[in-house]
């Protein structure tokens, strides 16, 4: 008898556009779930908290369907992180709540709490199986490819393994990566012998679990799995084949907790395993850089069975470093929140409805939120090149640190905090209308948030083109490309979709500028001086007046990192001061005096909610554009030179005025430049709008003095 554990896991990322909710729950979630549970089909569901929301709010009817399934014993509810955060990311106290918080949820819901969770993206960490344990969690999923590293045979793979952690005792089953990819990307039959047979020998447990997306809600796939023109789909082919009395007869379906129970047929019940940080065999591939992958897949070609590995997901906080700075930023805030939550509680010991205990309770929440793994990574979907999902993370960990700041009774800030991991603290400075990172030895702003009520947004999130494997083998053109910029083929009822990707689309206007690769993130404020990023050598000068609402912040002695005046960062090719004033608006102070003739770009980088859409324009001195072209215009000095730019989606529109003196320089250009990237997606490589670049560019003779005052306000607009 083969026991075979059927599971999926489904979830819709922290601020995903509620029709790709709707999309995905038509062709996938519903269609997927109402008919596993009409053929009365034992299966295991794993529902993030932020799916669940929207599924009370959309489909009551379903809800009530997975009760019934519950009730009836044929499906097992699995729990996990309620945002669906990658639990080894996360303080321990964090990560209890977000697995109590959907303990809660389903508890509430259906009546019953899981005993097993579901890992968001198998993202194995020994040291949170104590965390597991205390929420009441006994059991997890795991991908056999991370047993393998740990030097289990594939032979021995369809086994209960157990694990322990400084005492405490967790088992955990291994999901069969050949499974996933035959189901539902197999004909119904080939997909049962894979879990009938292990290495050419019945099975005693096959598991199937995987993302409930690709049972219709992948591209390709709803006709395949669900049927077309009056025809069977793959689903219900294979449920009749499973239950005929034929081959397949010995295939048992059952749910987690009843084999651990029932036990297996074969001894011992349990077999010991300690597995390595680690996740599935394609996200290790995926966390490579990209010359790295080059050697890695050389290796795999050459030693095919031998359970090769690539990195683990923490290197995405090294190739990206704009996660890096939004993981580093909710570890600070999360420490701080936690530490004024106990003390709160130590001073409202018997009041718990105190104003300042609902403000961090808020705040927490929407710090767990601001922990939702989907915008601090990439694979094969869009990820962290997407805006609105980076978006949805950013406004929640803005919100959160708002709502601290008002329990903790804070009209300005001023934090010395090393954000970005590379051993030099960075500086927050913060008031009721803005909150940004400097960053002294660059002079630069690693980030740029309004905060104002009503129009919180974080402006500086411009997201680069990194070095990703996929650009890379685009490069090469070791993808085929057609004039229809597709593959060219249909997937309907009688023809299995490929899985991702057997060939990529692309845009068919795809050009060298589109494969443009930064290795830094894209600062929201910096000066270049011929080019090149200066450093700044002294210490900042920072004075606040908390009566006024206004930071200072004052700092000079920049350096040409790439000087060649004779003495490199010893003999400054360009003295310059800058000045910060941050209150209703943000003003900057620029004066320099180069020692030599060069070009000074003053840059600020901008993001929109509205993209380059109908929502979003710019008007710089009068000239009126959308914001998907590059403009360029030439602006006099000694007079105030305006530049508007509008986003009527998000309510908010950016003014920048700038006034430039000098005696010999009579004019300067301004130019404004989208910023996009090439993204692979489950659809191909997708161009993706992310931002503009306003450059102020100066000519500066040597010797000479110059000065600028830009000030950068933001106003509301009707939506």
């Amino acid at each position: 008898m083969t026991k075979f554990i059927l599971g999926f896991h489904c979830h819709q990322p922290v601020g995903n556009f509620d029709f790709i909710f709707e999309e995905v729950h038509k062709k996938s979630y519903s269609p997927l779930i109402r008919t596993l549970t009409a053929f009365n089909i034992k299966f295991s569901l794993h529902v993030s908290g932020v799916l669940l929301e929207w599924w009370k709010k959309n489909d009551p009817e379903l809800i009530k369907t997975v009760a019934e399934g519950v009730e009836k014993g044929n499906l097992e509810l699995i729990g996990g992180g309620y945002y669906e955060p990658v639990l080894a990311s996360i303080p321990r106290e964090d990560r209890l709540r977000q697995l109590e918080m959907l303990i809660a949820a389903l508890k509430k819901l259906f009546g019953k709490e899981p005993s097993g969770t579901w890992i968001t993206e198998r993202i194995w960490q020994p040291d949170i199986v104590k965390d597991l344990k205390e929420a009441g969690l006994n059991f997890a999923f795991l991908d056999d490819f991370q047993f393998f590293q740990a030097g289990i045979s594939e032979d021995a793979i369809d086994n209960i393994f157990r694990t322990e952690y400084e005492g405490e005792y967790f088992d955990i089953f291994p999901i069969h990566e050949r499974l996933r990819y035959k189901i539902p990307f197999a004909e119904p039959r080939e997909s049962l012998n894979e879990v009938l047979r292990l290495n050419g020998r019945l099975s005693s447990l096959s598991v199937m679990f995987d993302d409930g997306e690709k049972m219709g809600g992948w591209p390709g796939t709803y006709d395949w799995v669900y049927g077309k023109n009056g025809k069977k789909g793959w689903l219900e082919n294979f449920i009749c084949e499973a239950g005929s009395s034929g081959e397949y007869s010995g295939i048992s379906f059952k749910l987690p907790s009843e084999i651990l129970k029932e036990g297996l047929n074969t001894s011992p019940s349990r077999v010991q395993a300690y597995l390595p940080m680690s996740s599935y065999r394609e996200m290790g591939e995926w966390t490579l850089q990209a010359e790295k992958r080059l050697d890695y897949e050389t290796a795999k070609e050459k030693c095919p069975s031998a359970p090769l590995s690539g990195g683990i997901w923490h290197n995405f906080l090294i190739r990206y470093p704009e996660a890096n700075l939004q993981h580093k930023r909710m570890l600070n805030l999360s420490g701080k929140i936690n530490h004024s939550a106990k003390m709160e509680i130590s001073r409202n010991r018997y009041n718990n409805e105190s104003r300042d205990a609902h403000l961090l309770e808020n705040a927490l929440g929407e710090l767990l939120k601001s922990q939702a793994n989907d915008a601090y990574w990439h694979g094969v979907f869009g990820g962290i090149y997407l805006p609105h999902l980076r978006r949805g993370v950013h406004n929640a960990l803005l919100s959160s640190y708002i709502l601290y700041k008002e329990s903790a009774g804070k009209q300005l800030e001023i934090e010395y905090y090393d954000f970005d991991a590379d051993g030099e603290k960075e500086i927050l400075l913060s008031n009721h209308y803005w909150c940004v990172i400097y960053k002294p030895g660059f002079g630069v702003f690693l980030s740029l948030d309004c905060v104002e009520k009503g129009l919180i947004n974080s402006l500086g999130d411009v997201f680069c083109l990194h070095n990703e494997f996929d650009i890379l083998k685009l490069k090469e053109n070791r993808y085929s490309k057609n004039d229809s910029g597709g593959n060219g083929k249909e997937c309907g009822a009688g023809n299995p979709p490929d899985t991702i990707h057997k060939e990529a689309k692309y845009p068919p206007d795809l050009s060298e500028k589109d494969l443009i690769v930064y290795r830094g993130l894209l600062p929201p404020f910096e000066i270049l001086f011929n080019g090149s990023q200066v450093r700044y050598t002294g210490e900042p000068v920072i004075k606040e007046d908390a009566r006024k609402n206004v930071i200072k912040l004052k700092a000079g002695g920049f350096l040409d990192v790439n000087s060649n005046c004779g003495g490199g960062l010893n003999a400054s090719a360009c003295d310059i001061s800058v000045n910060i004033k941050i209150e209703k608006n943000i003003k900057f102070f620029i004066n320099s005096k180069p020692k030599t003739k060069g070009t000074m770009d003053v840059i600020f980088r901008f993001a929109f909610p509205g993209g380059d859409g109908p929502a979003t324009s710019a008007d710089i001195a009068g000239d009126i554009k959308g914001l998907n072209g590059s403009f360029k215009k030439e602006m006099k000095t000694g007079v105030k030179n305006s530049v508007s730019l509008v986003d009527s989606f998000w309510g908010g529109k950016i003014n920048l005025k700038e006034l430039a003196s000098s005696k010999f320089i009579k004019k300067y250009d301004i130019g404004l430049e989208p910023i996009t990237t090439i993204s692979l997606s489950e659809n191909g490589y997708e161009r993706i709008f992310q931002g503009v670049e306003l450059k102020y560019g100066f000519n500066l003779p040597p010797e000479s003095d110059f000065r600028s005052i830009i000030s950068i306000d933001v106003e509301k607009v009707k939506r």
